[in-house]
């Protein structure tokens, strides 16, 4: 795994701030020496301090798409699924895989089978038990297309699910799967109860996506439409060295960038997960707030329609990535936070290989399309996120493809309009994208965006793009068993992508969230704020 960068905090108070936020920032000095009695007296101090019944508030950037961890595919959609849902594996900050739910896993040496040993003891929310049954029957249904869940082609690795005995299963795939231990620690292959499993398959009217029941520290309350989503502690959960530490924690969309800044300098919300950058430098400095930017695991780029006559000739979409200035784009949008693109990968993925990356040129841009045929350019239509980041990025790509003769009209819809329509496949031109690979290596990071078989409906490739060479540099880096020679073939696969040009690859955005001080041991793993162990004082 490539060595990741530190995470920065923004405020004054260093050392207070990085004992608080927990696995994003560290000193590099010892603390001083301080004598037993007083350390005692200073937690005693401090427990007294804690908020036994807190609330804590976040602002996110928008409504959540769905609370079924089977048909969200939205990372803001995973701050809230992480406090209720749990898999048989996780990730930690440094993208290691980390046993939850199992205890242990061995994976064949030949690549096609991965077996777990269970934990024993788990409760679901409603009180039934967590076992090999369950595992089987969750893997069953998600993978099965016939029931439309949006993860259902993560799953379609699977060959079958066998139970050995209650506390034992095996996934066997259908071929040699290199990258099956990371797809099972994403955050998507987490388990809801078998009764309430039972409930969609009685009645495939029942709503799984308003109906969450895990094994998390947190157990759902309320969803108020447009308003907030309420999680409660879970007095059963089983790992009771780890317990909920706050009585309840409440989600509220807050589309508008600058309602989220006033909402957290007035106390109105306790944590914002996507604070915007033209403001983090500036909350810095509020001695209220701790403010922390670090590396992400997302790409933002623009998809590409290769169906549509004039993005067919690659020429065309070569064209549109020398049109824009990435750096300005970074500089002006972000704030400075983000890495110009070199990859369809963040630099953090295990497999991201840097590529020539394209340099901002404007004659060149009209050169190509003027070989391509297009000497006056043309009209496009942009759909982009609701949310004022998004737009913002938009307005910029409309005004920098101008230059080369591109009229480009922006079009915003909510998260989960936008999703919808992607997801159909029809009607799109240009869409601003962002993608999180949620398993830290390069499959998740290629396959579903750049794979001739996931292309619309229900499937991320909503660019159409396909390639027979990328195709096959996927499978056989899948198929190999040989970490280094799946590692050059998912490199190679960069090397066509980036020359092919299916999206136009702007930047890895930095992750910027901000929390108040009173606040602490919130987390963020590969991109997701965890909130677990937070607590109020």
């Amino acid at each position: 795994m490539k060595a990741r960068k530190k995470w920065v905090l923004l405020s004054v108070s260093f050392l207070l701030a990085t004992a608080v936020m927990t696995g994003c920032s560290g000193t590099s000095g010892q603390p001083p020496a301080t004598d037993p009695k007083t350390a005692e007296k200073a937690q005693q101090t401090e427990t007294t301090k804690v908020e036994q019944n807190a609330e804590v508030t976040v602002a996110l950037e928008a409504e959540a798409t769905s609370l079924d961890p089977w048909n969200s595919t939205d990372s803001n959609t995973l701050h809230i699924l992480s406090t209720m849902f749990e898999g048989l594996l996780t990730l930690d900050e440094n993208g290691e895989i980390l046993p939850v739910l199992a205890t242990d896993y061995k994976l064949s040496a030949d690549a096609t089978s991965l077996t777990f040993h269970l934990r024993k003891g788990v409760l679901f929310h409603d009180g039934t038990p967590f076992d090999a049954q369950v595992v089987k029957a969750n893997l069953d249904y998600v993978r099965d297309k016939a029931n439309g869940m949006a993860r259902a082609s993560f799953f379609g690795f699977i060959k079958e699910v066998t139970v050995a005995d209650p506390y034992t299963v095996t996934v066997t795939a259908k071929e040699p799967d290199s990258a099956m231990v990371a797809y099972m620690a994403h955050p998507s292959a987490s388990f809801k109860s078998l009764k309430e499993l039972q409930k969609k398959i009685d009645d495939p009217k029942y709503s799984l996506d308003r109906n969450p029941v895990g094994t998390g520290p947190y157990k759902f309350s309320e969803w108020k439409n447009g308003q907030s989503i309420k999680v409660t502690a879970f007095t059963d959960y089983w790992n009771k060295e780890k317990p909920a530490k706050l009585a309840a924690i409440v989600f509220k969309p807050v589309t508008e960038a600058s309602t989220r800044v006033n909402m957290l300098k007035a106390g109105e919300v306790d944590l914002v997960t996507s604070l915007p950058t033209l403001d983090a430098r500036k909350m810095g400095t509020d001695s209220s707030v701790d403010v922390f930017s670090g590396p992400s695991l997302n790409m933002l780029y623009v998809g590409i329609n290769a169906k549509l006559d004039k993005y067919k000739d690659k020429r065309v979409r070569q064209a549109l990535n020398y049109a824009i200035n990435k750096e300005q784009l970074i500089s002006q949008v972000a704030d400075g936070f983000g890495t110009v693109a070199d990859s369809p990968l963040s630099p953090l993925v295990k497999g991201y290989a840097k590529q020539q990356s394209y340099a901002h040129n404007v004659d060149k841009a009209k050169a190509l399309l003027a070989e391509a045929g297009y000497p006056n350019g043309f009209t496009a239509t942009l759909w982009t996120r609701n949310s004022t980041e998004f737009v913002a990025i938009a307005e910029n790509i409309k005004i920098q493809l101008q230059s080369v003769g591109i009229k480009v009209e922006v079009q915003a819809y909510e998260s989960g309009t936008l999703f919808e329509k992607l997801d159909s496949g029809q009607g799109t031109d240009l869409f601003i994208g962002r993608w999180g690979t949620g398993t830290a290596e390069a499959d998740w990071g290629l396959r579903p965006n750049f794979a001739s078989d996931r292309v619309p409906p229900n499937y991320n490739n909503s660019g159409f793009y396909m390639n027979k060479q990328v195709d096959q540099l996927l499978n056989d880096a899948l198929k190999m068993t040989d970490n280094k020679a799946a590692q050059q073939k998912y490199a190679d696969a960069q090397k066509v992508i980036m020359d092919e040009a299916p999206w136009i690859f702007l930047y890895v955005p930095d992750v910027v969230i901000a929390k108040r001080k009173n606040v602490s041991d919130v987390s963020v793993a590969l991109d997701t704020v965890r909130l677990n162990a937070a607590y109020k004082k």
